[in-house]
């Protein structure tokens, strides 16, 4: 009988210092806007260096098709979690 009037109170008190706590004057922070130096473009000899280390590195990086397994396995476990939740609950 007690928790009525007291959380209609709790309501009332937070109704009223909310909107007034939200509509204090508060002073604009000020922003510093700072130019990055600007990087290089890459030539054309960084890309070609790049794709001949790449390819000297190991050829099996080429052929790599790991985790589609887990991928597809953690999907489809994943939904049948969520329709076992779905029979559950409705």
């Amino acid at each position: 009988m007690l928790l009525r009037p007291a959380s209609f109170a709790l309501a009332a008190a937070l109704g009223v210092a909310v909107p007034a706590a939200a509509s204090a004057d508060t002073k604009p922070v000020a922003a510093e806007h700072v130019q990055a130096p600007a990087r290089p473009a890459a030539s054309a000899q960084d890309s070609k260096s790049y794709s001949q280390r790449e390819q000297q590195q190991d050829q099996k990086v080429q052929t790599y098709q790991g985790g589609d397994l887990i991928v597809v396995g953690a999907s489809g476990g994943a939904i049948l979690v969520l329709l076992l939740l779905i029979l559950i609950l409705i």
